[in-house]
């Protein structure tokens, strides 16, 4: 683990032991009988899930919340291993993250969130990762406020819904994973508030993600590496928010700047940097009334210079990735909560792992399109003789078709029981097409 990630883990484990208990601001009005862990109150603040909206809302001077998560996936034909990223074909992930804030003055409020992350592949692959969020946001006014430090981008829809009880599949959607990739968090600065009542904004001022980590079957997802000290290029990440229809939301947002981090590779005339333009336009629309909900999601990515990012990975990694220049996703889900037809008990039974006035059964079915590869430049790809370059090259194409069928069982409003079966089709054809079985999916999530 890097030095500085040490500092941060000793400095959030020492604000979770050492925050005072009692302070004088009317938030810290804490009666006796309340426990150490105050119960959530399900509102969001901009750009964070749930949970990690905690210390926002909290009547207290500190927060503790978080979330955990543990999901199965059964293969039912051919597995896809090629992509080189294990959290796209594992067989058993374990994930638990837990969040403290803390309220320095009523305008400044301290965030942070460690997150621990253990999966497998069967016998044949294990990994663990670490994550860390630390930031600081200041509450000048509702029209403005600010976020400094290392948080979520406000970009897509699951990357600032990314917790067990907030989606219903047991994994994030393929359309969100490989062209707006989500856990997408970055160091640097947003600042973001209301224009009217009913209109909101977001603007992030970050590092930009690393073109020499790219991978070709999941675009610029493995770019999302976390730096320390001042960026070398700055990224934008800009978000508009709409909230005038009764139970619609709408949100547009957007991903531009570098990748090359000022990389260089060794050109026909000499040392070339490596700018690699990242620009990404994602926007969704939910809907939810009564027991229904329903979203779309649609994303379109460009990724310039192709070619020289095949040349900085082959140095790099010892492997030219063959990146498409242009990506699309797309995806409609509808659910429906089928407890809502039977009469519920008058008298609700509660214990630690259950509530029975709080019981949910969605059912919900979702369709993807998805093309990491939409247009890419032939000329990357060796005609006849693959091993005249001076690297091997790495072709991985997903241009997926996916239909999606399950339910969850919410046994508390934090707490989920999920299962799924996806339908799935790698549609290219020829000598890079790979095939695509279908998955079985279990999963069990909570959040506090």
């Amino acid at each position: 683990m890097p030095l500085h990630f040490k500092y941060l883990l000793t400095l959030q484990f020492s604000l979770i032991f050492f925050a005072p208990a009692k302070s004088q601001s009317s938030h810290d009005t804490i009666p006796e009988e309340k426990v150490a862990v105050e119960k959530l109150k399900y509102k969001q603040q901009p750009g964070l899930a749930l949970a990690a909206s905690k210390i926002f809302f909290s009547d207290r001077r500190y927060s503790i919340s978080g979330f955990g998560e543990a999901s199965f996936v059964n293969y039912r034909g051919p597995k896809n291993t090629e992509s080189g990223d294990l959290e796209l074909y594992y067989t058993n992930l374990y994930r638990f993250a837990t969040f403290f804030g803390y309220r320095i003055t009523d305008k400044i409020i301290w965030n942070s969130e460690l997150q621990i992350e253990y999966l497998h592949d069967g016998n044949n692959e294990s990994k663990t990762e670490f994550l860390f969020e630390a930031f600081v946001d200041f509450l000048v006014h509702d029209s403005f406020k600010a976020r400094v430090g290392y948080f979520p981008l406000p970009i897509g829809y699951v990357n600032n819904n990314d917790e067990p009880i907030m989606f219903y599949s047991v994994n994030r959607s393929e359309v969100e994973r490989l062209i707006t990739p989500t856990t997408w968090i970055e160091f640097g600065a947003m600042f973001y508030g209301t224009i009217t009542e009913d209109l909101s904004y977001a603007l992030g001022v970050s590092q930009g993600l690393n073109a020499a980590e790219y991978l070709s079957g999941s675009w610029i997802r493995q770019g999302r590496v976390i730096t320390w000290g001042l960026p070398k290029t700055l990224s934008f990440t800009p978000q508009l928010n709409y909230s005038g229809i009764d139970n619609l939301n709408l949100s547009i947002s957007g991903f531009f700047g570098n990748s090359g981090q000022e990389q260089t590779i060794i050109g026909n005339e000499g040392p070339q940097e490596v700018k690699a333009p990242v620009r990404i336009g994602t926007g969704y629309a939910k809907y939810e009334k009564g027991n229904w909900r329903f979203v779309t999601v649609g994303t379109y990515g460009a990724l310039h210079e192709t070619q020289e990012i095949a040349a900085l990975t082959g140095t790099e990694q010892g492997i030219r990735q063959i990146m498409g220049d242009r990506t699309m996703g797309y995806l409609f889900e509808l659910g429906h909560d089928l407890l809502s037809y039977f009469k519920k008990r008058k008298t609700a039974s509660e214990g630690f792992l259950h509530n029975t006035g709080e019981f949910k059964l969605p059912v919900f079915v979702r369709y993807e399109r998805l093309n990491t590869h939409l247009r890419l430049d032939d000329r990357l790809i060796p005609p006849t003789c693959p091993t005249c370059l001076p690297f091997p090259f790495a072709l991985v194409q997903n241009n997926l078709r996916i239909w999606t069928l399950g339910l969850n069982f919410n046994t508390k409003e934090n707490i989920v029981l999920k299962t799924n079966y996806q339908f799935r089709k790698n549609l290219n054809e020829g000598i890079f097409a790979l095939e695509e079985g279908n998955r079985l999916e279990f999963g069990f999530g909570f959040i506090f």
